[in-house]
Protein backbone atom coordinates (compact mmCIF):
# COMPACT_ATOMS: atom_id res chain seq x y z
CA UNK A 1 0.00 0.00 0.00
CA UNK A 2 1.22 3.46 -0.94
CA UNK A 3 -0.36 6.52 0.61
CA UNK A 4 0.59 10.20 0.39
CA UNK A 5 -0.66 13.14 2.40
CA UNK A 6 -0.16 16.89 1.88
CA UNK A 7 -0.62 19.45 4.65
CA UNK A 8 -0.12 23.21 4.37
CA UNK A 9 0.94 25.23 7.40
CA UNK A 10 -2.00 27.51 8.30
CA UNK A 11 -1.72 31.14 9.31
CA UNK A 12 -1.95 32.20 13.00
CA UNK A 13 -5.76 32.15 12.69
CA UNK A 14 -5.74 28.53 11.60
CA UNK A 15 -6.78 29.31 8.01
CA UNK A 16 -5.13 28.57 4.68
CA UNK A 17 -5.09 32.25 3.74
CA UNK A 18 -1.83 33.88 2.66
CA UNK A 19 -0.57 37.25 1.47
CA UNK A 20 1.76 38.00 -1.45
CA UNK A 21 5.38 38.04 -0.34
CA UNK A 22 4.83 35.58 2.53
CA UNK A 23 6.23 32.06 2.71
CA UNK A 24 3.96 29.11 2.04
CA UNK A 25 5.13 26.09 4.04
CA UNK A 26 3.91 22.53 4.21
CA UNK A 27 4.67 18.87 4.89
CA UNK A 28 4.29 15.88 2.59
CA UNK A 29 4.01 12.39 4.06
CA UNK A 30 4.51 9.13 2.17
CA UNK A 31 3.47 5.89 3.89
CA UNK A 32 4.72 2.55 2.50
CA UNK A 33 4.01 -0.97 3.74
CA UNK A 34 6.84 -2.53 1.75
CA UNK A 35 9.81 -1.60 -0.40
CA UNK A 36 8.65 0.41 -3.43
CA UNK A 37 10.34 1.80 -6.50
CA UNK A 38 9.68 5.37 -7.65
CA UNK A 39 11.20 7.71 -10.19
CA UNK A 40 10.59 10.85 -8.21
CA UNK A 41 8.45 12.79 -5.78
CA UNK A 42 7.78 16.51 -6.30
CA UNK A 43 5.63 19.35 -4.97
CA UNK A 44 4.23 22.09 -7.24
CA UNK A 45 2.87 25.44 -6.08
CA UNK A 46 0.60 26.73 -8.81
CA UNK A 47 -1.58 29.78 -9.41
CA UNK A 48 -3.47 30.93 -12.47
CA UNK A 49 -6.32 33.05 -13.80
CA UNK A 50 -8.64 31.37 -16.27
CA UNK A 51 -11.59 32.66 -18.29
CA UNK A 52 -14.08 30.51 -20.17
CA UNK A 53 -17.39 31.09 -21.92
CA UNK A 54 -19.24 29.74 -24.94
CA UNK A 55 -20.98 31.37 -27.90
CA UNK A 56 -23.35 29.87 -30.46
CA UNK A 57 -22.60 30.59 -34.09
CA UNK A 58 -24.12 29.54 -37.40
CA UNK A 59 -22.49 28.08 -40.47
CA UNK A 60 -24.03 27.93 -43.98
CA UNK A 61 -22.84 25.37 -46.53
CA UNK A 62 -23.93 24.46 -50.04
CA UNK A 63 -26.18 26.40 -52.41
CA UNK A 64 -29.63 26.12 -53.91
CA UNK A 65 -31.55 23.10 -52.68
CA UNK A 66 -28.41 21.83 -50.95
CA UNK A 67 -28.02 24.97 -48.85
CA UNK A 68 -27.80 24.06 -45.16
CA UNK A 69 -27.43 26.21 -42.05
CA UNK A 70 -26.07 24.60 -38.93
CA UNK A 71 -25.27 25.90 -35.49
CA UNK A 72 -22.20 25.11 -33.46
CA UNK A 73 -20.65 26.13 -30.14
CA UNK A 74 -17.38 28.01 -29.81
CA UNK A 75 -15.42 27.77 -26.56
CA UNK A 76 -13.41 30.87 -25.66
CA UNK A 77 -10.61 30.36 -23.16
CA UNK A 78 -8.02 32.62 -21.61
CA UNK A 79 -5.23 31.73 -19.21
CA UNK A 80 -2.57 33.59 -17.26
CA UNK A 81 -0.09 31.78 -14.99
CA UNK A 82 1.29 33.66 -11.97
CA UNK A 83 2.98 30.91 -9.98
CA UNK A 84 4.48 27.59 -11.09
CA UNK A 85 7.17 26.45 -8.66
CA UNK A 86 8.17 22.77 -8.66
CA UNK A 87 10.47 21.19 -6.04
CA UNK A 88 11.68 17.59 -6.26
CA UNK A 89 11.82 15.91 -2.86
CA UNK A 90 13.80 13.07 -4.43
CA UNK A 91 14.52 11.88 -7.94
CA UNK A 92 13.95 13.87 -11.08
CA UNK A 93 11.71 13.98 -14.12
CA UNK A 94 12.37 10.95 -16.34
CA UNK A 95 15.28 9.81 -14.13
CA UNK A 96 16.28 6.48 -12.64
CA UNK A 97 14.15 4.62 -10.11
CA UNK A 98 14.77 4.67 -6.37
CA UNK A 99 13.99 1.98 -3.82
CA UNK A 100 12.23 3.48 -0.82
CA UNK A 101 12.07 1.50 2.40
CA UNK A 102 8.74 0.89 4.17
CA UNK A 103 7.55 3.31 6.83
CA UNK A 104 6.47 6.92 7.04
CA UNK A 105 8.62 9.44 5.16
CA UNK A 106 8.14 13.14 5.86
CA UNK A 107 9.33 15.98 3.62
CA UNK A 108 9.11 19.70 4.33
CA UNK A 109 8.88 22.38 1.64
CA UNK A 110 8.56 26.17 1.46
CA UNK A 111 7.87 28.69 -1.29
CA UNK A 112 7.81 32.48 -1.17
CA UNK A 113 4.75 33.90 -2.90
CA UNK A 114 5.46 36.69 -5.42
CA UNK A 115 4.46 40.24 -4.53
CA UNK A 116 2.31 40.80 -7.62
CA UNK A 117 -0.19 37.96 -7.13
CA UNK A 118 -3.86 38.86 -7.68
CA UNK A 119 -6.29 37.75 -4.99
CA UNK A 120 -8.35 34.57 -5.21
CA UNK A 121 -11.78 34.97 -6.75
CA UNK A 122 -14.56 32.83 -8.25
CA UNK A 123 -16.75 34.42 -10.91
CA UNK A 124 -19.32 33.34 -13.48
CA UNK A 125 -17.01 33.13 -16.47
CA UNK A 126 -13.63 32.83 -14.81
CA UNK A 127 -11.63 32.42 -11.65
CA UNK A 128 -8.25 33.00 -9.99
CA UNK A 129 -7.11 29.93 -8.06
CA UNK A 130 -4.05 28.68 -6.18
CA UNK A 131 -3.15 25.22 -4.98
CA UNK A 132 -0.27 22.98 -3.89
CA UNK A 133 0.07 19.58 -5.51
CA UNK A 134 2.21 16.56 -4.56
CA UNK A 135 2.88 13.97 -7.28
CA UNK A 136 4.53 10.58 -6.75
CA UNK A 137 6.02 9.32 -10.04
CA UNK A 138 5.48 5.55 -10.15
CA UNK A 139 7.07 3.68 -13.08
CA UNK A 140 4.70 1.72 -15.32
CA UNK A 141 1.68 2.77 -13.27
CA UNK A 142 -0.54 5.79 -12.79
CA UNK A 143 1.01 8.50 -10.65
CA UNK A 144 -0.39 9.25 -7.23
CA UNK A 145 -1.49 12.89 -6.83
CA UNK A 146 -2.94 14.96 -4.03
CA UNK A 147 -3.96 18.64 -4.15
CA UNK A 148 -4.46 21.22 -1.40
CA UNK A 149 -6.02 24.56 -2.44
CA UNK A 150 -5.23 27.78 -0.61
CA UNK A 151 -6.44 31.38 -0.74
CA UNK A 152 -4.46 34.51 -1.56
CA UNK A 153 -5.70 37.89 -0.31
CA UNK A 154 -4.21 41.36 -0.74
CA UNK A 155 -3.97 44.55 1.26
CA UNK A 156 -3.98 47.06 -1.58
CA UNK A 157 -2.60 50.33 -0.22
CA UNK A 158 -4.02 53.19 -2.27
CA UNK A 159 -1.22 55.46 -1.04
CA UNK A 160 1.22 53.62 -3.32
CA UNK A 161 -0.43 55.37 -6.28
CA UNK A 162 -0.15 59.15 -5.76
CA UNK A 163 -2.26 59.89 -8.85
CA UNK A 164 -5.32 58.69 -6.92
CA UNK A 165 -4.98 61.68 -4.56
CA UNK A 166 -5.42 64.24 -7.33
CA UNK A 167 -8.79 65.97 -7.38
CA UNK A 168 -10.74 65.50 -10.59
CA UNK A 169 -13.22 67.83 -12.30
CA UNK A 170 -15.57 66.79 -15.11
CA UNK A 171 -18.02 68.85 -17.12
CA UNK A 172 -20.88 68.01 -19.48
CA UNK A 173 -22.79 70.54 -21.61
CA UNK A 174 -26.17 69.50 -22.97
CA UNK A 175 -28.64 71.33 -25.22
CA UNK A 176 -32.21 70.23 -25.94
CA UNK A 177 -33.94 70.53 -29.32
CA UNK A 178 -37.62 70.77 -30.16
CA UNK A 179 -38.19 70.67 -33.92
CA UNK A 180 -35.90 73.41 -35.24
CA UNK A 181 -35.47 75.25 -31.93
CA UNK A 182 -32.51 74.69 -29.63
CA UNK A 183 -32.57 75.61 -25.97
CA UNK A 184 -29.81 77.12 -23.89
CA UNK A 185 -27.15 74.83 -22.41
CA UNK A 186 -27.44 72.71 -19.29
CA UNK A 187 -23.98 72.68 -17.72
CA UNK A 188 -23.18 69.91 -15.23
CA UNK A 189 -19.84 70.06 -13.39
CA UNK A 190 -18.75 67.28 -11.05
CA UNK A 191 -15.81 67.66 -8.66
CA UNK A 192 -14.36 64.82 -6.62
CA UNK A 193 -11.38 65.25 -4.25
CA UNK A 194 -9.79 61.87 -5.06
CA UNK A 195 -10.44 58.69 -7.07
CA UNK A 196 -9.23 55.95 -4.70
CA UNK A 197 -11.93 54.53 -2.42
CA UNK A 198 -12.22 51.93 0.33
CA UNK A 199 -15.22 49.97 1.52
CA UNK A 200 -17.18 51.66 4.31
CA UNK A 201 -15.77 55.15 3.60
CA UNK A 202 -17.99 58.04 2.41
CA UNK A 203 -16.79 59.97 -0.63
CA UNK A 204 -17.61 63.71 -0.89
CA UNK A 205 -18.93 64.78 -4.29
CA UNK A 206 -19.83 68.29 -5.50
CA UNK A 207 -22.28 68.77 -8.39
CA UNK A 208 -22.63 72.26 -9.87
CA UNK A 209 -25.67 72.94 -12.07
CA UNK A 210 -26.11 75.86 -14.42
CA UNK A 211 -29.42 75.32 -16.17
CA UNK A 212 -29.91 77.89 -18.93
CA UNK A 213 -32.27 75.58 -20.81
CA UNK A 214 -36.05 75.33 -20.63
CA UNK A 215 -35.98 71.75 -19.27
CA UNK A 216 -36.15 70.78 -15.59
CA UNK A 217 -33.73 68.30 -14.05
CA UNK A 218 -36.00 66.08 -11.96
CA UNK A 219 -33.26 64.37 -9.93
CA UNK A 220 -29.61 63.34 -10.02
CA UNK A 221 -28.48 59.73 -9.91
CA UNK A 222 -25.13 58.70 -8.46
CA UNK A 223 -24.12 55.15 -9.42
CA UNK A 224 -21.12 52.94 -8.78
CA UNK A 225 -20.75 50.20 -11.39
CA UNK A 226 -18.43 47.21 -11.40
CA UNK A 227 -17.17 45.81 -14.69
CA UNK A 228 -15.56 42.38 -14.95
CA UNK A 229 -13.75 41.83 -18.24
CA UNK A 230 -12.93 38.25 -19.26
CA UNK A 231 -10.28 38.01 -21.98
CA UNK A 232 -9.73 34.91 -24.12
CA UNK A 233 -6.65 33.87 -26.08
CA UNK A 234 -8.10 30.90 -27.99
CA UNK A 235 -9.54 30.44 -30.57
CA UNK A 236 -9.17 34.21 -30.86
CA UNK A 237 -8.53 37.18 -28.64
CA UNK A 238 -11.86 38.50 -27.41
CA UNK A 239 -13.22 40.24 -24.31
CA UNK A 240 -16.53 39.56 -22.63
CA UNK A 241 -17.71 42.11 -20.06
CA UNK A 242 -20.23 41.81 -17.27
CA UNK A 243 -21.37 45.12 -15.77
CA UNK A 244 -23.28 45.31 -12.52
CA UNK A 245 -24.64 48.30 -10.62
CA UNK A 246 -23.37 48.08 -7.06
CA UNK A 247 -24.80 51.21 -5.41
CA UNK A 248 -27.20 53.96 -6.47
CA UNK A 249 -28.12 57.19 -4.70
CA UNK A 250 -30.68 59.82 -5.66
CA UNK A 251 -30.26 63.52 -4.89
CA UNK A 252 -32.15 66.64 -5.90
CA UNK A 253 -32.28 68.20 -9.35
CA UNK A 254 -32.69 71.78 -10.56
CA UNK A 255 -35.38 73.90 -12.17
CA UNK A 256 -34.95 75.49 -15.56
CA UNK A 257 -33.17 78.83 -15.52
CA UNK A 258 -31.59 78.22 -12.08
CA UNK A 259 -28.12 77.52 -10.77
CA UNK A 260 -27.32 75.27 -7.83
CA UNK A 261 -24.42 73.58 -6.06
CA UNK A 262 -25.18 70.17 -4.56
CA UNK A 263 -22.76 68.78 -2.02
CA UNK A 264 -23.34 65.17 -1.04
CA UNK A 265 -21.50 62.01 0.00
CA UNK A 266 -21.46 58.61 -1.63
CA UNK A 267 -21.06 55.61 0.68
CA UNK A 268 -18.93 52.74 -0.61
CA UNK A 269 -20.22 49.33 0.57
CA UNK A 270 -18.12 47.58 3.19
CA UNK A 271 -17.74 44.33 1.23
CA UNK A 272 -16.33 45.27 -2.15
CA UNK A 273 -13.95 43.37 -4.40
CA UNK A 274 -10.80 45.39 -4.97
CA UNK A 275 -9.67 46.54 -8.39
CA UNK A 276 -7.13 44.09 -9.78
CA UNK A 277 -6.30 45.55 -13.19
CA UNK A 278 -2.66 46.11 -12.19
CA UNK A 279 -2.10 42.40 -11.55
CA UNK A 280 -4.51 40.45 -13.77
CA UNK A 281 -5.50 40.84 -17.42
CA UNK A 282 -7.61 37.70 -17.96
CA UNK A 283 -10.14 38.37 -15.19
CA UNK A 284 -10.01 42.15 -14.78
CA UNK A 285 -12.15 43.89 -12.15
CA UNK A 286 -12.67 47.66 -12.46
CA UNK A 287 -15.11 50.32 -11.28
CA UNK A 288 -16.77 53.38 -12.81
CA UNK A 289 -18.59 56.23 -11.07
CA UNK A 290 -21.53 57.67 -13.03
CA UNK A 291 -23.48 60.88 -12.40
CA UNK A 292 -26.69 61.11 -14.43
CA UNK A 293 -29.01 64.14 -14.60
CA UNK A 294 -32.53 62.83 -15.21
CA UNK A 295 -34.34 65.52 -17.21
CA UNK A 296 -38.03 66.03 -17.86
CA UNK A 297 -39.60 65.13 -21.18
CA UNK A 298 -38.41 62.95 -24.04
CA UNK A 299 -34.76 63.94 -23.92
CA UNK A 300 -31.60 61.97 -23.35
CA UNK A 301 -30.05 62.41 -19.94
CA UNK A 302 -26.57 63.95 -19.71
CA UNK A 303 -24.09 61.61 -18.01
CA UNK A 304 -20.60 61.93 -16.59
CA UNK A 305 -18.59 58.74 -16.04
CA UNK A 306 -15.03 58.36 -14.76
CA UNK A 307 -12.97 55.39 -13.49
CA UNK A 308 -12.24 54.89 -9.80
CA UNK A 309 -10.09 52.42 -7.88
CA UNK A 310 -11.23 50.31 -4.92
CA UNK A 311 -8.59 49.23 -2.39
CA UNK A 312 -8.16 48.08 1.22
CA UNK A 313 -6.07 50.81 2.82
CA UNK A 314 -7.55 54.33 2.43
CA UNK A 315 -5.69 57.38 1.23
CA UNK A 316 -3.91 59.55 3.81
CA UNK A 317 -3.69 63.29 3.38
CA UNK A 318 -1.91 64.29 6.61
CA UNK A 319 1.55 64.45 4.95
CA UNK A 320 0.70 66.46 1.88
CA UNK A 321 3.55 68.40 0.26
CA UNK A 322 3.52 72.15 1.00
CA UNK A 323 5.55 74.26 -1.43
CA UNK A 324 8.13 76.52 0.29
CA UNK A 325 7.14 80.17 0.75
CA UNK A 326 10.23 81.64 -0.91
CA UNK A 327 10.82 83.79 -3.94
CA UNK A 328 11.84 82.43 -7.28
CA UNK A 329 15.20 84.25 -7.15
CA UNK A 330 16.20 82.46 -3.93
CA UNK A 331 14.72 78.96 -4.01
CA UNK A 332 14.99 76.76 -0.97
CA UNK A 333 17.62 74.12 -1.70
CA UNK A 334 17.02 70.57 -0.50
CA UNK A 335 20.73 70.14 0.23
CA UNK A 336 23.50 72.09 1.98
CA UNK A 337 25.57 74.17 -0.39
CA UNK A 338 29.34 73.61 -0.33
CA UNK A 339 31.56 76.12 1.45
CA UNK A 340 33.40 78.45 -0.90
CA UNK A 341 36.31 80.43 0.67
CA UNK A 342 36.20 84.21 0.07
CA UNK A 343 38.53 85.69 -2.54
CA UNK A 344 41.15 88.00 -0.94
CA UNK A 345 40.89 91.63 -1.89
CA UNK A 346 43.97 93.16 -3.55
CA UNK A 347 44.42 96.91 -3.63
CA UNK A 348 45.28 98.05 -7.17
CA UNK A 349 48.60 99.88 -7.67
CA UNK A 350 46.94 102.85 -9.39
CA UNK A 351 43.44 104.29 -9.52
CA UNK A 352 41.29 103.14 -12.40
CA UNK A 353 39.41 105.71 -14.42
CA UNK A 354 35.84 105.46 -15.52
CA UNK A 355 36.86 104.72 -19.09
CA UNK A 356 38.67 101.59 -17.84
CA UNK A 357 35.93 100.38 -15.54
CA UNK A 358 35.15 97.41 -17.77
CA UNK A 359 38.77 96.46 -18.44
CA UNK A 360 40.56 93.53 -16.91
CA UNK A 361 41.88 93.79 -13.34
CA UNK A 362 45.64 94.28 -12.87
CA UNK A 363 47.85 91.27 -13.05
CA UNK A 364 49.41 89.77 -9.99
CA UNK A 365 52.84 91.23 -10.86
CA UNK A 366 51.42 94.72 -11.30
CA UNK A 367 49.48 94.58 -8.06
CA UNK A 368 52.54 93.41 -6.08
CA UNK A 369 55.02 95.78 -7.89
CA UNK A 370 56.95 92.84 -9.27
CA UNK A 371 58.94 92.82 -12.53
CA UNK A 372 57.04 91.55 -15.49
CA UNK A 373 57.92 87.97 -16.44
CA UNK A 374 59.60 87.31 -19.76
CA UNK A 375 56.62 85.29 -21.12
CA UNK A 376 52.96 85.33 -20.29
CA UNK A 377 50.31 82.83 -21.26
CA UNK A 378 48.55 83.80 -24.48
CA UNK A 379 45.02 83.13 -23.33
CA UNK A 380 41.85 85.16 -23.46
CA UNK A 381 39.95 86.16 -20.33
CA UNK A 382 36.87 84.07 -19.68
CA UNK A 383 33.98 84.81 -17.34
CA UNK A 384 34.00 82.77 -14.16
CA UNK A 385 30.85 81.11 -12.73
CA UNK A 386 30.42 84.12 -10.44
CA UNK A 387 30.14 86.49 -13.41
CA UNK A 388 33.54 88.23 -12.93
CA UNK A 389 36.40 88.09 -15.39
CA UNK A 390 39.50 86.13 -14.56
CA UNK A 391 42.19 84.02 -16.13
CA UNK A 392 41.09 80.62 -17.38
CA UNK A 393 44.21 78.66 -18.33
CA UNK A 394 43.35 75.45 -20.13
CA UNK A 395 45.34 72.43 -19.08
CA UNK A 396 45.74 69.82 -21.80
CA UNK A 397 44.24 66.50 -20.86
CA UNK A 398 45.25 63.02 -21.94
CA UNK A 399 43.62 61.83 -25.16
CA UNK A 400 40.56 59.61 -24.63
CA UNK A 401 40.81 55.98 -25.60
CA UNK A 402 38.62 55.36 -28.60
CA UNK A 403 36.41 52.32 -28.59
CA UNK A 404 37.67 49.93 -31.21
Amino acid sequence: MTKINLQLEPNPNGQLIYFPGHFLKGIVEMTLDSVKKFRGFHVTIYGEARAHWTETRTRTTGSGENRRTTTYTVHFEGKEVYLNSRTYLFGQRGGHTFEIQPGVHRYEFACQLPDQLPYTTELKHGHIRYYAEAVLDIPWRFDKEITAPFTVVRYDDLNLFPELKIAQKFEEVKTFCCLFCESGPLIVTVTIPYTGFCGGHPVPITIDYTNKSDVDVLRTKLKLKRTIAFTSHTPERKTKTDTEKMVEKLVEGIKKGDSKCIQTTFDIPQTMMCSNGRFCQVVRISYVMEIEAEVDGCHSNPEIAFPVVIGNIPLRFDNQFVPPQTSIEQPQMPFQQPFVPPVPFVQPSAPVGDEYANDLPPTFEQAMNMPKPECTPLVQPQPSPSGNFGWNIEVPSAPANEKQ
